[in-house]
């Protein structure tokens, strides 16, 4: 896991460009996905709740990222702000936890009754058994075997002893044998976010999100400018203009407009938070814009 550290140090670099901060980060989300998400899956018990937190957790990440110290502490930092947002959407309305998806390896009309009777049973059986596995257990388990982690990596994630981590993975195997286990693999494998680039643009989109909202010039306050996003395309509105927005990789924390010479810097506060713009045409600042709307 140590391949992460020099993607930490650029995405906290001040003097890289923000294209290439945000690239940074992306290649940590794409390092560190599949990973967030078994271990939110073992908190929450539910396919589509691990996904929210996963992502909600790497755009607060992203935001928070000022705050992390040392490079190498990013996976247990990391991994606290994942167990907030598991913690956040426990207490709001969710679903009956399903741990397995039913959608997955629905019986195709050859099927014969007999066999589509089995099928249910062992999805039964491997639902009860993994519902009955300590918490603890269910990290272990997950980590190892959804993505195929080290003991080593699922012990930095977790932050203890590749002796615990053992002997958690030992006691999770006596429960889970045979056809359960595979049952439990591929349930969970179907579901990982590397099966495709759905997660990551959604996440790359919500990162993008803290630049949007309006913003209104100090000096003409009846000039507020509107940044919203398309997918994961900024535009801005504003004076009569739109123009689409994009991260210049000559400068930092800064976004150019595609159609002539204006870019905005971005200002934020002690916590990383966007306060304002400052707007610039052909070098020259025009302007400095309160973020008023969020």
């Amino acid at each position: 896991m140590d391949e992460f550290h020099d993607l930490v140090i650029k995405a906290l670099d001040p003097s890289a460009t923000l294209a290439e901060r945000h690239q940074a980060f992306e290649h940590l989300v794409l390092r560190f996905q599949d990973m967030a998400f078994a271990y939110a899956y073992a908190v929450l018990g539910d396919f589509h709740l691990a996904e929210d937190a996963a992502q909600e957790a790497f755009i607060a990440a992203w935001r928070k990222l000022h705050q992390l110290r040392k490079a190498e502490a990013f996976p247990g930092w990391f991994k606290q702000i994942l167990l907030n947002s598991c913690y956040r959407l426990q207490r709001g309305k969710r679903p009956q936890t399903t741990w397995l998806d039913p959608e997955i390896a629905v019986p195709s009309d050859k099927d014969n009754p007999q066999a589509r009777l089995e099928r249910r049973e062992l999805k039964t059986a491997v639902f009860s058994a993994i519902e009955r596995l300590p918490k603890n257990e269910r990290m272990v388990v997950a980590l190892f075997y959804l993505n195929e982690k080290s003991q080593r990596d699922i012990s930095s994630f977790l932050e203890v002893p590749m002796t615990t981590v053992a002997k958690r993975l030992y006691s999770a195997r006596t429960r889970l044998r045979g056809k359960m286990m595979d049952r439990f693999k591929n349930d969970m494998a179907s579901n990982l976010p590397s099966r495709d680039k759905t997660f990551a643009e959604r996440v790359r989109a919500g990162i993008y999100d803290e630049y949007v909202g309006q913003y209104q010039f100090e000096l003409r306050p009846e000039l507020v400018v509107s940044i919203k996003r398309e997918r994961d395309t900024l535009v801005c509105e504003g004076g009569g203009q739109t123009n689409l927005l994009f991260a210049n990789d000559g400068t930092r924390d800064e976004l150019m407009a595609k159609e002539f010479d204006g870019k905005g810097r971005f200002v934020r506060d002690g916590r990383g938070q966007i306060t304002h713009l400052v707007y610039y045409e052909f070098g020259t600042e025009k302007g400095i814009a309160k973020k008023i709307i969020c």
